[in-house]
């Protein structure tokens, strides 16, 4: 019986951007969940992701894009996961948060166009969305994923992981040679420091949606691990 994948998206974006990497994975026989988090809070997205969690048939493969890493790091925890799967994604550490991890990115290179909170939540500059997150797929689809962003709450961005799952489940991290979100020295210490199995290709941020067999079979030779 192979293990069912469950995909957590990250911020300013919902889980229909997984849709290419699901149909590529139910074709080959997976069962396939999509966590819809709010990304109102950390809190609030664990308790939904392991509520899926609870509801998967047998051992899991957790997949998180970007903030949806945090995710998977706390709800990783619940038994039924066996592997962790980092899509260009933050990984942090106990006691660490996304807003930490931001502040021990590199500022010599692109900074994500992050306007200044509205009501305790955050948006993407929707002219500058496209070359920063998603300059791989079509201009037209920037532009969709541009006007419809989710809003990303700052008790997201700043909730603290209490236990990091990646200390005692193997995990797998694919790293994206041109994100403009997360820097590739980012991703790379990230992934080093959680003693990932690294995959690499060229892409943005949105590489779910503009390379999604790549990420499928990053997911793929994670769930043949488990035998």
């Amino acid at each position: 019986m192979k293990p069912t994948i469950v995909l957590v998206h990250g911020g300013f974006v919902d889980g229909s951007g997984w849709r290419e990497v699901y149909d590529d994975l139910t074709a080959d026989g997976f069962g396939v969940r999509v966590v819809q988090n709010p990304t109102k809070s950390l809190a609030d997205d664990v308790s939904i992701t392991r509520q899926v969690l609870d509801e998967a048939n047998g051992p899991v493969v957790l997949v998180g894009h970007s903030y949806g890493g945090a995710v998977i790091t706390e709800a990783g925890n619940h038994e039924k996961v066996m592997a962790l799967v980092y899509i260009t994604a933050f990984a942090p550490d106990q006691g660490e948060s996304v807003n930490s991890l931001l502040e021990t990115f590199p500022t010599d290179g692109p900074q994500p166009p992050i306007l200044p909170p509205v009501d305790g939540y955050l948006f993407l500059d929707r002219d500058k969305f496209y070359e920063s997150f998603a300059a791989d797929v079509t201009p037209a689809e920037g532009a969709f994923l541009a006007d419809s962003q989710v809003p990303w709450g700052l008790e997201a961005v700043g909730g603290i992981i209490s236990s990091a799952a990646w200390r005692v489940k193997p995990s797998w991290y694919l790293h994206v040679t041109e994100d403009k979100m997360i820097p590739p020295v980012a991703q790379t210490s990230m992934a080093e420091r959680i003693g990932a199995t690294i995959s690499e290709t060229p892409g943005n941020h949105a590489i779910y949606a503009s390379r999604p067999k790549v990420v499928a079979d990053v997911i793929r030779t994670a769930a043949a691990s488990l035998g």
